[in-house]
């Protein structure tokens, strides 16, 4: 088996000129730049877009809380709470109707960070050209840009999550650093308290009896805050995990085991998409070979968070693409070993020459998947170009003074789908309790009602076969109309 050895500059001078930059440049101006570049870029090439359905509702949640209602945990359709989104929607309402765009920034600077720490992942456990190339990959995969462009919660997780295992990386057995960090991330999504318990129980053997406690009641804080908060809000502590699982049953997500070996797949490959899929296996086989101590943190990671996801369904949660990003995120440091773990092998040996062409191998087929990786780009585009101008015309039904005139006199709204519910709480300044929907029979058709029409943002999302036609009931007048969306009221309403 080869040497590895660390990879060496080109020449002395080369060392110096490197050594004498970093002396001259701050620690914090490669992360600055990088956050906000990132974010910047995202913002240039993209444009303004809009906050998804869970965002959105957090917002409206939030809301809530600072009016002195109780969160409408419960709405027709509602989505799974995550605390921490709540708490940090909270920052938004002083904003008002502008909220959504702090979101949107927050997230685009979450992807910009997570850009960053890929790389210091990369390079604190390989080489800095390791982290390179896997930052590359995090920056300009389709799935990633797209869940931060529009404000998913799991772009956040994922930034705090893969920033736990870079202090981990950094300093073996660091202890309650790791933990804090966890803790917070499993405000957000459940994966992370199964990575507290299992880095609680790999220090436990080190820790003194009261270190034992401190730390446990780290890994406890997420659970126990998030079932505080369902107990006190919905009156079960355990309303999430009810609530997703009936809401998938509503909207007819997959969530059979059968199919979770088939669906695995396929979501780390939509989110790394397909030259990563022979990378990454290259890059594994290096780390097996030649780095295996180090390689083994993000691959555990990656494993127990996967292994989450695959048992989800046994507790009728959902298969869901973005559940995987997190564990996605990690495997992008293979595929930069992949292309760069060659220069870890001693020169002149067969070793590195092979590993070279192994390397370039990756390296090539990703360049040959550049036409259709740039067409997946652009459909991001084109995605939001469609989206937003469905949620942009959404906006103009709850700005509209008819509209508003109608609601105020004639509460409550009834939306003929539910995925408008929480952006006319939100336009509207609606209370709980005043938006719903019928479909599925979830609430009664109220004196007001908001239907889309069918033009290409609503035929995107709303397919002829996914919901019953609705018809406003006789005597109803349209009071409002634009691309997307009519608006009906009863006729003391109108």
């Amino acid at each position: 088996m080869a040497t590895v050895s660390p990879p060496r500059p080109a020449s002395a001078a080369t060392i110096e000129i490197l050594e004498a930059r970093a002396r001259r440049m701050p620690a914090a101006v490669a992360p600055a730049v990088t956050i906000v570049g990132v974010a910047v870029a995202m913002l240039l090439i993209y444009g303004p877009s809009y906050v998804n359905y869970d965002a959105q509702w957090a917002l409206v949640w939030a809301r809530d809380l600072w009016q002195g209602f109780t969160p409408e945990y419960t709405a027709d359709f509602a989505p799974t709470p995550h605390p921490l989104a709540t708490a940090v929607s909270l920052l938004a309402l002083p904003l008002g109707h502008g909220g959504p765009i702090l979101i949107l920034a927050l997230s685009l600077l979450s992807f910009g960070t997570l850009t960053y720490l890929t790389y210091a992942l990369g390079a604190t456990l390989f080489t800095r050209l390791v982290g390179v190339v896997a930052a590359l990959i995090v920056v300009t995969r389709p799935a990633l840009e797209r869940d931060a462009l529009i404000g998913y919660q799991d772009m956040p997780f994922a930034t705090i999550v893969v920033g736990a295992v870079l202090l981990e990386a950094r300093r073996p057995r660091r202890g309650v650093p790791v933990l804090a960090l966890l803790a917070l991330a499993g405000l957000l999504r459940p994966e992370a308290w199964a990575l507290a318990g299992l880095y609680w129980l790999y220090l436990y053997p080190g820790l003194a009896p009261a270190q034992r406690a401190r730390t446990l009641a780290l890994v406890l804080a997420a659970p126990l805050i998030w079932a505080l908060s369902d107990w006190l809000v919905a009156g079960d502590p355990l309303h999430s995990l009810h609530g997703t699982a009936a809401l998938a049953a509503e909207v007819g997500r997959r969530r059979s085991p059968e199919e979770v070996p088939y669906w695995t797949a396929q979501y780390f490959g939509y989110a790394l998409r397909e030259p990563m899929v022979i990378g990454v296996p290259i890059g594994l086989a290096f780390a097996w070979r030649y780095v295996r101590r180090r390689a083994t943190l993000p691959v555990a990671v990656a494993v127990t968070m996967t292994a989450v996801f695959g048992v989800g369904p046994l507790f009728g949660l959902p298969l869901i693409r973005r559940y995987v990003e997190t564990p996605a995120v990690l495997l992008t440091v293979f595929y930069g070993l992949a292309v760069c773990g060659w220069t870890l092998l001693r020169p002149g040996t067969r070793a590195r020459r092979g590993w070279m062409i192994a390397g370039g191998v990756a390296v090539l087929l990703s360049v040959a998947y550049l036409p259709w990786h740039a067409d997946r780009l652009g459909g991001v585009q084109r995605r939001l170009d469609v989206d937003g101008a469905l949620y942009g015309d959404l906006e103009a039904v709850g700005q509209s003074p008819a509209v508003r005139a109608a609601f105020a006199r004639c509460a409550p709204v009834t939306a003929g789908d539910h995925r408008a519910i929480p952006f006319l709480r939100f336009w509207l300044d609606a209370d709980p309790g005043t938006v719903g929907t019928i479909e599925g029979g979830a609430s009664p058709m109220g004196k007001v009602l908001v239907l889309q029409r069918w033009n290409r943002s609503t035929a995107r999302i709303y397919p002829a076969r996914a919901f019953s036609h609705v018809d406003p009931p006789v005597g109803y007048r349209q009071i409002f109309r634009n691309p997307s969306w009519r608006v009906f009221a009863a006729p003391e309403c109108a």
